[in-house]
């Protein structure tokens, strides 16, 4: 009698990645600053990668500067799709709130809705942290701060230039 066992063994292979990912790129300890340049560039690449996300339904609910990834020529790919739902045929998934405080967006968390909305939420998040180099929540002198909340304070005329206030006009935040 003859018994053979096969083991089938699944991997995923991904692309290297030799740049890490965005939140090693912002803030103080970084290697060295993004030019303005490499910053657009991420911001593009994140915004085509929601759009092709998005195009097919799916919805990806955890976008952060640790969930993108960044090749040698610093080109953003979106990653970790743990959290991923997908909506069959339908914009709008009810789930259980998932994500990371900072980028959750609020509307999201209030109607357990998620839309390609709350990663646009998210992704505006990300690009505040990219422009700033500060985290969606950051610690001074032991109290916690919504990077958000400190953006939304610059929109006053006293505080910034007229080129500066008349761009803040335009976006809602």
């Amino acid at each position: 009698m003859n018994h053979t066992t096969e083991r089938i063994e699944q991997i995923v292979i991904y692309e290297f990645m030799a740049n890490g990912d965005l939140e090693r790129w912002i803030g103080p300890h970084a290697p060295k600053q993004l030019t303005i340049r490499q910053r657009v560039d991420v911001m593009i690449g994140m915004a085509q990668g929601l759009q092709y996300l998005h195009g097919f339904g799916i919805v990806h609910r955890d976008i952060k500067p640790a969930n993108v990834l960044l090749d040698d020529t610093m080109q953003a790919k979106i990653a970790d799709f743990g959290l991923v739902r997908m909506g069959e045929g339908t914009s709008v998934i009810a789930t259980r709130v998932m994500g990371t405080p900072g980028y959750v967006d609020p509307a999201y968390f209030k109607s357990q809705k998620a839309t390609p909305m709350a990663d646009v939420h998210s992704f505006g998040v990300v690009m505040l942290t990219v422009i700033t180099a500060r985290k969606a929540i950051y610690m001074v002198d032991s109290d916690q701060h919504n990077l958000k909340t400190w953006v939304a304070s610059l929109r006053t005329p006293e505080r910034l230039p007229p080129f500066f206030m008349a761009v803040s006009n335009s976006v809602r935040i």
